[in-house]
């Protein structure tokens, strides 16, 4: 499905990032993982490696222009061309035992580090990247936002900096879309509800029952769920779709 693709994964070592980056080289893309520790990178990579694709790790904190501007340029030299940018890393602060930290009880050190993250990250990738798109005239740009950029935090533990960021996303979605599309450039996001990752809180007996409750499908998603999304928006049977953002949430606002 993406046989011969050229794809950058940022936050690509852990959790979703990690399902991505293997689901992509499954799909037969040659890939590239940014992520700030260097082993996890380096160990990915090989997972991905023993698919049959060339994978490159690139330790590099994306909440850092400079070292995006690096990872960026060393990651053109490697792959030849970019042809799919997936937008996953992300932060999400929380409170010991999962509970999420109530805003008036933020740090502002706190917010800026998740905006730096999950926000300004994909300004900070997508602006460097979607030049060598934009000269090659073809692109796939997928972010990662989540189900609280549309209901902010009161659904699970996310405090209310990761649902302003993520709520960016959105918006930074449709406005990237708008502006690519006539260098045939599609900007798609994904919403994911409750995954079973570390990050997530998945461990919080509190907030899986009450979440769970919530849920028609009774159950939290996987990885690779999302990983799929993340395909079939990184390949050309998703020529005519951009601009939007897709819940993957086991049904959790049809009520």
């Amino acid at each position: 499905m993406l046989e011969g693709k050229k794809a950058i994964i940022s936050g690509g070592n852990a959790g979703i990032g990690r399902a991505i980056t293997l689901a992509y080289a499954k799909a037969g893309a040659d890939v590239v993982i940014y992520g700030r520790n260097g082993e996890r990178n380096t160990a990915v990579a090989a997972e991905a490696e023993a698919l049959g694709v060339r994978a490159f790790p690139i330790r590099c904190d994306v909440s850092k222009p400079g070292e995006v501007e690096a990872a960026v340029k060393r990651s053109a030299e490697l792959l030849g061309r970019i042809d799919i940018l997936a937008n996953v890393a992300g932060v999400s602060p929380k409170k010991p035992g999962g509970f999420k930290i109530p805003f008036y009880e933020l740090e502002i050190d706190t917010w800026r580090e998740v905006m730096e993250v999950n926000l300004n990250s994909v300004f900070y990738v997508s602006r460097l990247v979607s030049r060598y798109m934009i000269e090659q005239r073809y692109g796939k740009i997928i972010n990662m936002s989540s189900i609280v950029g549309l209901t902010g935090s009161e659904h699970g533990p996310a405090a209310a900096c990761y649902s302003a960021s993520k709520a960016g996303i959105i918006s930074l979605t449709r406005s990237m879309a708008y502006e690519l599309a006539e260098y045939n450039i599609t900007v798609n996001a994904a919403a994911p509800g409750r995954i079973t990752t570390a990050m997530s809180g998945a461990n919080n007996e509190y907030y899986n029952k009450r979440n769970l409750n919530d849920i028609p499908a009774k159950r939290f998603g996987t990885p690779e769920e999302v990983a799929d999304f993340f395909v079939f928006y990184a390949s050309d049977k998703s020529s005519y779709i951009t601009g939007e953002t897709t819940l993957i949430t086991g049904g959790w606002l049809i009520r």
